[in-house]
């Protein structure tokens, strides 16, 4: 089951380019609508909770300005990837008896350099 991907900014209904002014105004319009004490039933209601943690954690990563900016890099970057068009299938590489290899992994920001030697042939 695919997992659903977390748009903070669709979960308070604000465009990316909203301020913090905005976005601390529709962050305050959202919890009114979803606080427990506000509710017009007192009755805990499972999807509005829900709701309303969503809300919580929206503004919690839109408020601080380093975690928004990195939250825009991590969602352009993964807006590319998905636009992409997937390219044409290469010829298997041809396999060389190289003693060292190199090469590097990226993970979300981070990448890790590897070496690999052969110890005997």
């Amino acid at each position: 089951m695919p997992r659903e991907i977390f748009d903070p900014y669709a979960v308070l209904g604000l465009p990316s380019t909203a301020t913090p002014d905005e976005i601390t105004h529709a962050y305050r319009r959202q919890v009114k609508a979803h606080h427990p004490d506000t509710r017009t039933t007192r009755h805990t209601i499972p999807p509005t909770d829900e709701q309303l943690r969503r809300v919580l954690a929206a503004y919690a990563l839109l408020r601080d300005p380093e975690r928004r900016a990195r939250y825009d890099r991590a969602a352009t970057r993964y807006d590319r990837a998905a636009n992409r068009r997937p390219t044409a299938r290469r010829a298997p590489a041809e396999t060389t008896n190289t003693l060292n290899t190199a090469g590097a992994l990226r993970i979300l920001g981070l990448t890790v350099g590897f070496r690999v030697r052969r110890l005997s042939e």
